[in-house]
């Protein structure tokens, strides 16, 4: 077993909980804070700063420090979310700009990070800070995530969590983690019941409905809005300060400061919070401008509710339509649980109010805890692991997979001293900054002793029982039975005392969206529905499959419920190449299913063949950049296709590895550098190896076909070349055998073109590559050519080029109807489409 933190890694703060003595407990962090600021920033002289320093140092250098990092996780830059999202953020904006990939990248100092690289560092920070002050490892976790979270950004918090050194045995939804929070306060023989779960955080809502009784709980419906929150209500109110202080006053000589935006946001933010509980509050901004001018302003809570009365509007919107998807009145609501900071605005209730009556509004947990507790809860009821890799279902006490050993507990981690990145130890490089990691070693968590619940006994921070009294010890115990009063070991949903089952359990949970495939015409075939619980069973459907040899099959998964397809989230991608023996117009089958991670399996066939299994990697390249990289990448495949036997097995091996680069950035992999230089290098390596190819060819055939022809120093001169490159092709020497290939082109260009022409005539000939009745033809003025330079008959030389010139234009007519059809990329049809 092993100790499991419960996380809500929130978009303003994030809250870490634990299950001790049965019952789940909020640890505290830095500076003993029951919460931690998801801030990250970084000094003048690269020290890091995380939560609440980061956020003192946003006064100091604001371009130094970022902040709801969580809006953009598993996102593409691009996207007009994204952009709607970055426009609300003012001058905050500009940390975020594109990747290489069409993704978000985040600079902070010299460096440019992705939003999981962000949100890991601020996991391993709540990590590192819990383990320092409990004295015991935590190497798993159960991570929160917005319920309309889609499947791209829900395995971009699995990857934050991983890259910190956690398993993640699970990503729960929020509202469903603050339902088991709830649950735990509820009669064990309460009778069924539906619960609206309102969860309105920093930058993201959500909505579920839920259908709830003792040891059950199921997710019937889900809604929200996950660019939607309480920062965005900062940024209304703090424009309003700034237009109100501009028009009054008047400030002819002001002129902005980089910390105004963010001493607006901040005071805007405060003013928020105290309107909560006043009518009225007073607001102090200074200095603000270059000139220290101060802003001084009384707002009435009706101004505060009338900037932001139209997005609260749209929450319960998305209430109510989660209601009605279920066919579900609010009057069928017993309870409406409120969670999320912004939850605590007087409007919201007043509104929610409206629909559900005041009785029914429940705030009796910590809204702004009961996430994170929930968590807890999650990982001392979990029976079982899912492998992320495999997906084999394994036992919640192994430590490795039984499908395919890969670990399941957190890999040991070391920071990276110059950027700060989390990498697994043993790493050479880190990915963000290129320094060397080799040298470093995991830091020590400092172990103390943990005292038994039951017997007070003081026991070894890694013992998972009580050595007096055998009883499950702080963070490996399940629950307290209410009944009872006995501590159960984890992975239990009754009491193994009196059977008493718990008043919670494992969350049945729905998809947000639905997901499917994007096909040739450009619709969505959808695959899975929305609303669907899971793990669900294999769904699958049947498509059509027109190709050739060589071609690109590219299965495109996107998931939302938008016509034509392109307009849903691409959340991952597939190619495969399609063999020689499924030609024409064939049957192709697609299936695929949800484990309870919500992470997708995606299984085809082509005419009842075997099942290929599809890898997918949840990084897919937008349409801007994928088009690019997908025709860099078919001109490889047939280029190696056309040539390979012609080439040296080192080139090859190098062609190879270009196209596998190419091919894992199609799959969703990433590229340490730009996105531009993978493909111009690409290009020129490319370029290159063909020039070099074809020098090679010319300075073997010229001394073959046409010496007679050419000078003594001349042929001596491509004699020595052909030499020259063909070792170093050998080699693998690219540039070394691309500079000598120049050389011979400038000799074929000296030698003129009338004469290219005739070897490139004789030569295909002399290869068998025309038709008998051209290859005669051009034969026979071969031996004349070589007559007449036998005989130093200039003339006729003369006139027998230019009559070869006129059989090379037939040859190059014959071999262009020879060529092989350039390969494309095709994908799945609808049945008779």
């Amino acid at each position: 077993m092993h100790r499991t933190l419960g996380i809500d890694l929130g978009t303003t703060n994030s809250v870490v909980a634990w299950m001790k003595n049965g019952a789940p407990e909020v640890l505290p962090v830095a500076n003993d804070r029951l919460s931690m600021a998801s801030a990250v920033g970084v000094t003048e002289d690269g020290g890091l700063l995380v939560g609440q320093e980061a956020l003192r140092w946003l006064d100091r250098d604001p371009g130094r420090v970022v902040t709801s990092v969580k809006r953009f996780m598993g996102r593409k830059f691009g996207e007009p979310a994204v952009q709607e999202a970055l426009a609300r953020m003012g001058d905050a904006a500009a940390h975020f700009g594109e990747g290489g990939d069409g993704g978000i990248l985040i600079r902070l100092g010299p460096h440019q990070y992705t939003p999981v690289q962000i949100s890991a560092i601020i996991l391993r920070r709540l990590k590192t800070d819990v383990e320092s002050r409990l004295g015991v490892v935590f190497d798993r976790a159960v991570i929160t995530a917005p319920a309309y979270f889609g499947e791209r950004q829900l395995a971009a918090t699995r990857a934050a969590g991983e890259l910190a050194g956690l398993h993640v045995v699970r990503v729960l939804v929020e509202p469903t983690s603050a339902a088991l929070a709830h649950g735990l306060t509820r009669p064990q023989d309460a009778a069924p019941a539906t619960f609206v779960v309102y969860d309105l955080g920093g930058g993201t809502f959500d909505v579920s409905v839920l259908n709830t009784a003792p040891g059950y709980l199921d997710v019937m419906s889900l809604g929200g809005d996950n660019l939607l929150g309480g920062t965005d209500f900062d940024d209304l109110l703090a424009a309003r300060l700034k237009e109100r202080w501009q028009k009054d006053k008047n400030p002819q000589n002001y002129v902005p400061a980089p910390t105004d935006g963010h001493r607006l946001r901040r005071a805007a933010e405060q003013a928020k919070i105290r309107l909560s509980q006043a009518d009225a509050t007073d607001v102090t901004v200074s200095p603000l401008g270059t000139q220290g001018a101060t802003l001084e302003q009384r707002v009435d809570r009706p101004v505060l509710e009338a900037l932001i009365a139209t997005p609260i509007a749209a929450t319960v919107d998305h209430t109510t339509q989660a209601l009605t998807r279920i066919d579900h009145l609010p009057e069928d609501v017993e309870q409406v649980l409120l969670v999320g900071g912004s939850s605590s605005i007087p409007l919201v209730r007043e509104n929610l109010a409206a629909i559900f009556g005041e009785e029914r509004l429940r705030t009796d947990i910590d809204p702004m805890h009961c996430v994170a507790l929930g968590a807890a809860v999650q990982s001392a009821i979990l029976e079982e692991l899912t492998c992320p890799g495999c997906h084999a279902v394994n036992p919640i006490e192994a430590d490795t997979c039984t499908g395919c050993a890969a670990p399941l507990v957190g890999a040991a981690t070391v920071d990276c001293p110059v950027c700060h990145v989390p990498a697994p130890a043993g790493s050479t490089t880190c990915p963000v900054c290129t320094t060397d990691l080799s040298a470093l070693t995991p830091p020590p968590v400092k172990a103390t002793v943990v005292e038994c619940s039951q017997c007070g006994e003081e026991n070894p921070a890694a013992a998972m029982l009580c050595s007096l009294c055998e009883e499950p010890l702080p963070g490996f115990a399940g629950l307290k039975c209410p009944s009872c009063g006995m501590v159960n070991s984890a992975g239990l949903s009754a009491c193994s005392h009196c059977d008493k089952e718990f008043a919670v359990s494992t969350p049945l949970e729905v998809t947000a969206l639905p997901f499917g495939i994007q096909q040739k015409d450009g619709t969505l075939r959808v695959l899975v529905e929305a609303g669907e619980s899971y793990p669900t069973d294999w769904h699958v459907k049947d498509f059509q499959l027109t190709g050739r040899k060589g071609d690109m099959l590219e299965i495109l998964l996107r998931e939302g419920d938008q016509q034509p397809a392109h307009l849903n989230d691409l959340c991952a991608s597939h190619t495969y190449e399609i063999e020689e023996d499924i030609t024409g117009t064939r049957s192709l089958v697609i299936r695929a299913r949800l484990n309870s991670d919500r992470i997708i399996d995606l299984e085809f066939r082509i005419d009842n063949a075997e099942w290929h299994a599809v890898k997918l990697n949840r990084n897919p390249l937008t349409s801007k950049f994928r088009g690019r990289v997908l025709n860099v990448h078919r001109d490889y495949v047939t280029y190696l296709a056309n040539w390979q036997h012609e080439l040296e097995p080192a080139e090859v091996a190098q062609l190879e590895e270009t196209e596998n680069r190419l091919r894992a950035l199609l799959a969703g992999g990433s590229t340490s550098g730009t996105l531009d230089h993978l493909l111009d290098d690409a290009r020129r390596r490319r370029e290159q190896q063909d020039t070099v190819r074809w020098a090679s060819a010319l300075s073997a055939l010229y001394p073959r076909y046409v010496p007679h022809l050419m000078s003594t120093d001349d042929l001596e001169s491509m004699r020595r070349n052909n030499a020259e490159i063909r070792s170093l092709r050998k080699d693998g020497d690219l540039p070394g055998a691309y500079a000598v290939a120049e050389e011979v082109i400038a000799l074929k260009d000296r030698l003129g073109y009338d004469l290219y022409r005739a070897l490139s005539a004789i030569a295909s000939a002399s290869q068998g590559r025309l038709s008998s009745a051209l290859a005669r033809r051009v034969l026979d003025l071969a031996a004349q050519l070589k007559d007449a330079a036998a005989a130093n008959d200039t003339a006729t030389r003369d006139a027998t080029l230019s009559r070869m010139a006129d059989l090379h234009k037939e040859a190059s007519r014959e071999l262009q109807q020879q060529d092989t059809p350039e390969r494309q990329t095709v994908r799945p049809e609808g049945v008779g489409g």
